[in-house]
């Protein structure tokens, strides 16, 4: 608290609003770097210094677009949890203080957000697949529609209204990040009501996880889904032979890295 501060703000409601104990991001940097100098080494101890993650930014943007593809596939047969999900942020954006809102996970705009930035083998992606597939059907649909005498509202009162919107909704969402952690509330919230267990569509292959992590964790991983002993006879293998066998002997059996996890309470 020695080099903590405050903030004075005007909020929504046009009334000050403080918030305190900030702390400059240079002075975290000093207080980390001087760890036993007073009030420097709680903060030192604390959020400071942090752990090395254990995926690069690049692999966990790409474990996060599968875990967002996976999430549009389910949501697209759920139009109760697509509503749901629009709902909450239509009604956070008018009625909670911008300060209490959530971390925006459905995009309610005009675009889908494109995975194949952050993940180049999504295309390989069953649940991509089956996003696909419904997209086309029902773009096809549109667009035969808009080159025709009736109005595309017209047209869209007579479908099923709960298939375009869970459809619509479904490829809004996004939950592509590069932090190394376990999903947020929001992404948690989301997979639970969709029952979404990320093992029905992902498993760790070459080509999705093994390659872009070191051996020490690819045997880590062995030792933990399979056993100690068979982790202990691949410690001597060059990284493509480990990558082959140890694809080999974690398929089928659904281990997951913790941010594809679905949180539970």
């Amino acid at each position: 608290m020695a080099v903590a501060g405050a903030v004075v703000f005007i909020g929504h409601d046009g009334k000050v609003k403080v918030e305190r104990g900030l702390i400059w991001r240079e002075d975290m940097r000093k207080a980390a770097s001087n760890g036993n100098d007073g009030a420097g080494a709680g903060v030192a101890n604390g959020e400071a210094i942090k752990q090395k993650p254990v995926h690069s930014e690049r692999l966990t943007r790409m474990l996060t677009a599968h875990r967002t593809a996976a999430i549009q596939a389910s949501m697209a047969n759920r139009a109760d949890v697509a509503l749901a999900a629009m709902v909450s942020q239509l009604a956070e954006r008018l009625l909670a203080d911008y300060r209490s809102r959530s971390r925006v996970v459905v995009q309610i705009n005009m675009g889908r957000p494109n995975l194949k930035n952050d993940a180049q083998n999504i295309d390989q992606s069953r649940a991509v697949a089956v996003i696909e597939d419904k997209f086309t059907l029902w773009t096809s649909r549109v667009e035969a529609v808009v080159g025709s005498d009736m109005s595309s509202f017209d047209w869209l009162l007579q479908q099923p209204q709960e298939d375009v919107l869970a459809l619509c909704v479904s490829v809004s969402i996004n939950t592509v990040t590069s932090r190394e952690d376990s999903p947020t509330v929001e992404v948690s919230g989301l997979m639970s009501a969709l029952s979404l267990d990320m093992a029905d569509w992902w498993e760790p292959t070459a080509d999705t996880y093994l390659s872009h992590v070191g051996k020490d964790r690819i045997i880590g991983i062995v030792a933990d889904a399979v056993s100690p002993q068979i982790a202990h006879t691949l410690t001597k293998l060059k990284k493509e032979e480990l990558i082959k066998v140890a694809e080999e002997h974690l398929s089928g059996l659904r281990w997951l890295p913790d941010n594809l996890k679905k949180v539970t309470t």
